[in-house]
């Protein structure tokens, strides 16, 4: 929902007032509470292709507020609300998915997947005034836009600190595209990638890594000055990192949607555990990095190319290091703050994501065992847990070796 930050941009305030009205929403706001949002794809239970129910599907849950629609009328939103455990999202999900497999019961599936694998044609964009302006805008991005992600919510309490974790938070954005790439298959073929979602979202402005800002004001400047480029309001920034207005919270948005609601549960403990402890070192009078965006960008790539089975560079000096090695040792060093979270049995996911390589590697031994078309099946029947033939049990994974 917007609040009164979002409705002044779209009114024209100046960038003082929206500094003013962000700076006071990001003060008041409680430390670390979380919330999350995953992207489906409905899908014919027979064709298996897109099918456009969203509005089916939201008029099923009868007002149910964990349920909305999204830009194409095949894509549906699960949303977790405000929570302080992991657990509670995952459960929330978990109860999102479940509700809309049987209210869809016999009319649509459920796929969440980071992007659809074999479809070429989106289909319909929602009937609702946002939607029809952003297809109007960016017309190859509604034709292209058939992906799936997850968008983690972080309360960090005071508006200074927000800004100094958000700056050094996008330095590890590409771990957390690693570990959740989920996107291998693009309109039938092997795209040679983890990930292909984050070329599929580069046909919308404002993506990948958002620039580091030296202050708040700067940030509400950049907010008002955009507004000439098209970005009606601060949800128009599609970044894989933004400071959401209306919630005043950190919005990290770079990770496909998982199949495995556990695994949404993995990420969600990884993204509330690092900022948890970018925050500590802040409050400890440390200054936290901020590295130049042009250097993380690379990592974004490689990141979405090889996922875990590859390389990162070391931002300062450029050396490389394995991305599965990397990613371990970052869960190593959050061990004490996820301890303190009470998120430490969901953060030892990420060890399993990035010794086994994660959703991108699964997809690729179901196609190779069934079948390209098949996979999209087993993808169903993995993200609901409901399975209507055959199908495929969970593949047996090769650790990955760093």
């Amino acid at each position: 929902m917007r609040n009164m930050l979002d409705s002044a941009m779209i009114e024209g305030a100046t960038a003082d007032a929206v500094e003013a009205r962000l700076r006071s929403t990001l003060d008041s706001i409680a430390s670390f509470t979380i919330g999350a949002e995953e992207e489906y794809i409905l899908v014919d239970p027979t064709t298996l292709l897109p099918i456009p129910r969203s509005g089916e599907a939201v008029w099923s849950c009868h007002g149910d507020r964990r349920v909305a629609a999204e830009l194409l009328q095949c894509q549906i939103e699960g949303i977790a609300p405000i929570s302080v455990a992991v657990a509670d999202v995952v459960r929330e999900l978990r109860s999102v998915r479940r509700l809309l497999d049987s209210r869809l019961a016999g009319v649509a599936r459920l796929v969440a997947v980071g992007a659809h694998p074999t479809a070429t044609d989106p289909g319909p964009i929602t009937e609702a005034p946002r939607y029809a302006q952003i297809a109007l805008s960016h017309p190859l991005a509604a034709r292209r836009m058939l992906v799936g992600g997850l968008h983690v919510h972080v309360a960090v309490g005071g508006a200074d600190r927000a800004l100094a974790v958000f700056n050094a938070l996008r330095s590890y954005l590409p771990f957390i595209a690693a570990v959740a790439a989920n996107a291998p298959f693009h309109e039938g073929e092997d795209s040679g990638m983890a990930s292909v979602r984050p070329t599929l979202l580069r046909h919308l402005p404002r993506t990948g890594t958002p620039p580091a800002f030296q202050s708040l004001s700067e940030y509400a400047e950049f907010l008002v000055w955009s507004r000439g480029v098209g970005a009606q309001d601060a949800t128009h920034h599609w970044w894989d990192l933004r400071i959401h207005p209306s919630t005043g919270t950190i919005e990290v948005r770079v990770a496909d949607v998982p199949t495995h609601v556990e695994d949404t549960g993995a990420i969600v403990a990884l993204t509330q555990s690092l900022i948890f402890r970018l925050a500590e070192r802040y409050d400890s009078g440390e200054m936290l990095e901020c590295h130049a965006t042009e250097r993380i960008e690379e990592n974004a790539r490689l990141a979405a190319r090889d996922g875990v089975g590859g390389l990162l560079a070391n931002l300062d000096d450029g050396s490389s290091v394995a991305t599965a090695d990397a990613v371990l040792s970052l869960v190593e060093a959050l061990t004490p703050s996820a301890l303190a979270l009470g998120c430490l049995d969901e953060l030892s996911g990420i060890e399993r994501l990035a010794r086994e390589g994660g959703g991108a590697t699964r997809q690729r031994l179901v196609a190779e065992s069934g079948g390209i078309d098949e996979l999209v099946r087993w993808l169903a029947e993995q993200t609901t847990g409901r399975r209507s033939g055959a199908g495929f049990a969970e593949p047996e994974l090769v650790a990955q070796t760093g």
